[in-house]
């Protein structure tokens, strides 16, 4: 990523991707829903939700360190606020290495992490850290259902469970597999299934933050 770039495009090129994603699972759900028969199985239709969302999780990751290193060189908000970096890199590299120091690897998909890094760098954390503590509870619960379908570990499944026990008044006799329950309603907008609101929730934060 070039140093001479702006805020705004940063922005403009990651919702380009995610409105491709979202048109993606769109055609999916016409596949499923619409089509009588189906033209794509139950397990056909889980596996591919799972496939979005990954996807979608990695570029936001991918997003957040773009935006977080190009802000730490000191560069302005699409609004043209100038941002105060703690860091004096001399490009995008220096100041991943600087952040990164005796790590072994910087975590880009901890909300937490994220915001611990954005008080540290950056004057008052902004303009990172608000968007994320807002909806802070959210992001942890994607990173979870994530790391389950990336990993599908006793831990990640622990962690899953979890999830599971947020949105359940009991606990369902059948655990429905990552993709499934990424398609039941969200009870914080019942218009949208949680697929849905994770495609919202990634771009209001990216319009937030630049």
């Amino acid at each position: 990523m070039s140093t001479r770039r702006k805020a705004s495009a940063i922005q403009r090129d990651f919702l380009i991707v995610i409105d491709r994603l979202r048109k993606f699972d769109s055609e999916n759900q016409k596949k499923f829903s619409h089509s009588n028969p189906p033209k794509i199985s139950k397990n056909e239709m889980f596996f591919s939700t799972e496939s979005i969302f990954i996807t979608v999780f990695r570029e936001f990751e991918n997003f957040i360190r773009d935006v977080f290193l190009f802000y730490c060189l000191g560069k302005s908000t699409k609004s043209r606020r100038k941002i105060k970096s703690y860091l004096h890199p001399n490009d995008l590299n220096h100041a991943e290495r600087l952040i990164q120091s005796s790590l072994q690897f910087l975590d880009w998909n901890s909300p937490d992490s994220i915001i611990d890094r954005a008080e540290i760098y950056l004057e008052d954390g902004y303009p990172i850290k608000l968007p994320f503590t807002t909806h802070l509870n959210k992001l942890r619960e994607y990173k979870k259902i994530r790391n389950h379908i990336a990993h599908n570990s006793t831990t990640s499944f622990k962690d899953y469970i979890k999830v599971l026990t947020n949105h359940y008044p009991t606990l369902p006799l059948r655990i429905p597999k990552p993709g499934e329950f990424l398609l039941e309603t969200e009870p914080v907008d019942i218009t949208k299934y949680k697929l849905q609101y994770y495609f919202d929730l990634v771009i209001n934060i990216a319009k937030d933050i630049i």
